[in-house]
């Protein structure tokens, strides 16, 4: 079997074209597309938007493009004023090419590196789109590379919707990164994630579908989320909507504990506004009246004097209750940092029980619209009356 002929750019079936056919040729090709250009490694420059993306095994890279040719076109934007051209996709390659030895680069690149040339009158803003966007196509990213093009590109995109310039960002996440509109929601919620949530994410320890029920939940029920996931694995449906609905138990206390507080302030506040008013007719009594009738005055200036008193008694009870109650509300967090395994085993048997209540009221419509049936079979009436009594036993239980 003849040897497998690796073609580059140059070369032909038959072998290599002279230098000025090959050239010609290429220039031609160029010509033929409309912003496709072949430019020396000289007139090409880095960019620094591409520094989040990793530059790793560029040598390997190196030895695939002498062995192989190079499978994917630089993308670069031109600047008119240097004559050089700036790289949005390609960085790697360009690296890589730029490792080679002058021989080597000479021979697969006689004309310079194929190119697609970009507009170049676009917004800094457009040309970051432009360059995650090519990336991604190019790139096999991980969640969290993929992740931080979501961000990026929702905070760019959020320029763009402020400037009416559109109006769905989601929809153009998606459309940059040829993934689902509900796809790009998902990563976008992902955010909400605390950071234990997030790097599951990032390691696939959780799925995105997994991430995006999470990130509906405060940091409570997600810290109660880890905690399942560290003891058993996973956290099933059942579980997850139990610990939605004491979450929401929670927060409709810390709702009510807030409003108490609130309360308690506004007394002390009026409180100490009291005082001071109690304070301020004392000493205008004492300074405005003459001598001679300060003592008509004796029990008028001993009744403020009482209101004041028992006014700064309320004062201080209203502290030590807000004291007391602030007290108490990091006894309740402190209790609330972690999940004993009583409370596992207790969200596990409220999440079976809710399951067999919704699988009984699934089931009753079907017993129901068979009564025909089961009065005319024993067993079936038998049945039934036996769950009868059982239901009945068990609602006696729960209101003794």
């Amino acid at each position: 079997m003849a040897a497998k002929k690796i073609f580059k750019p140059g070369q032909t079936a038959s072998g290599i074209l002279n230098t000025n056919g090959g050239d010609r040729l290429k220039q031609m090709q160029a010509n033929s597309n409309y912003n496709f250009k072949f430019i020396p490694k000289e007139k090409i420059t880095p960019n620094e938007k591409n520094k989040n993306y990793s530059q790793d095994n560029i040598e390997a890279l190196s030895e695939s493009i002498i062995i192989n040719g190079l499978r994917h076109n630089l993308s670069v934007i031109p600047d008119s004023d240097t004559d050089m051209y700036r790289i949005v996709s390609g960085e790697r390659r360009y690296h890589a090419i730029n490792l080679m030895d002058e021989k080597t680069y000479k021979e697969l690149f006689p004309t310079g590196i194929p190119c697609k040339v970009e507009k170049s009158n676009i917004s800094e803003i457009d040309e970051e789109i432009m360059l995650i966007s090519a990336n991604h196509d190019i790139r096999e990213t991980s969640v969290e590379e993929k992740r931080w093009e979501i961000r990026r590109l929702k905070e760019l995109y959020e320029a763009k919707k402020l400037s009416g310039e559109i109006t769905n960002i989601s929809k153009e996440i998606a459309k940059q990164l040829n993934i689902s509109q509900r796809q790009a929601i998902k990563y976008v919620n992902a955010e909400k994630l605390i950071p234990e949530l997030s790097d599951l994410l990032n390691q696939n320890g959780i799925s995105l579908e997994d991430a995006n029920k999470f990130s509906r939940l405060d940091e409570w029920a997600q810290l109660k989320i880890v905690e399942l996931l560290s003891a058993k694995g996973s956290v099933n449906a059942e579980e997850l909507e139990s610990i939605k609905k004491f979450s929401q138990e929670k927060e409709l206390e810390s709702k009510r504990n807030h409003q108490e507080l609130e309360r308690t302030l506004q007394m002390l506040s009026e409180r100490d506004k009291s005082i001071e008013a109690l304070e301020r007719r004392i000493e205008s009594l004492q300074n405005n009246t003459p001598e001679n009738q300060q003592n008509d005055l004796k029990e008028e200036l001993q009744y403020i004097a009482n209101a004041k008193e028992k006014a700064e008694r309320e004062k201080q009870r209203l502290e030590n209750q807000l004291e007391k109650m602030k007290l108490q509300q990091k006894e309740r967090e402190a209790r609330n940092t972690s999940i004993s395994d009583n409370e596992l085993r207790r969200i596990s048997q409220i999440a079976k029980t809710e399951q067999a209540l919704k699988l009984f009221e699934t089931n009753f419509s079907t017993l129901k619209s068979n009564k025909g049936l089961i009065k005319t079979d024993p067993d079936l009436k038998t049945r039934l009356e036996i769950l009868n009594e059982r239901i009945s036993d068990l609602l006696k239980e729960l209101n003794s």
